[in-house]
C-alpha cells in the first residue's frame, strides 16, 4: 500500500481507495496518469479563474468605495462618506486575500 495524492484536493490518501476521504473525488483505478495529470490542471485553472474573478470583484468594491468618497459629503458623518470606507476597506481586504491565495495556488 503507497501513499499518493488526490488529483483533485492533492491530499495524501491511499493508492487503493476509490474516493478521496478528503473532498469525494472518484478515483478511476484504469485512469493513467496522464488522465490524472489532466483532471489536476483543470481543477487548477479553476482555482486560478476564481481567484481572478475575486481580483476584478474586489477591484470594482475598491472603486465604488473611492467614488463614494470622492461624490459624498462633506461631513464626517455622512452615509455616502461612510459606504465609501466599507468600501475601500473590503476592497483592499479582498484583494490582499486573493493575491495572498493566487501566491500560494503558484506555489504547488
Amino acid at each position: 500500500m503507497a501513499i499518493v495524492k488526490c488529483p483533485e484536493c492533492r491530499k495524501p490518501i491511499s493508492d487503493r481507495a476509490r474516493v478521496c476521504n478528503h473532498c469525494g473525488y472518484t478515483i478511476s483505478k484504469d485512469a493513467s496518469d496522464e488522465e490524472r495529470e489532466r483532471a489536476h490542471r483543470i481543477i487548477r485553472l479553476k482555482k486560478r479563474n476564481r481567484i481572478q474573478m475575486i481580483v476584478y470583484l474586489s477591484m470594482i468594491v475598491f472603486i465604488a468605495g473611492v467614488l463614494f468618497m470622492y461624490f459624498g459629503g462633506r461631513k464626517a458623518d455622512d452615509l455616502y462618506r461612510w459606504l465609501g470606507y466599507i468600501g475601500i476597506v473590503l476592497g483592499g481586504a479582498g484583494y490582499l486575500f486573493s493575491r495572498i491565495q493566487s501566491f500560494l495556488l503558484k506555489r504547488h
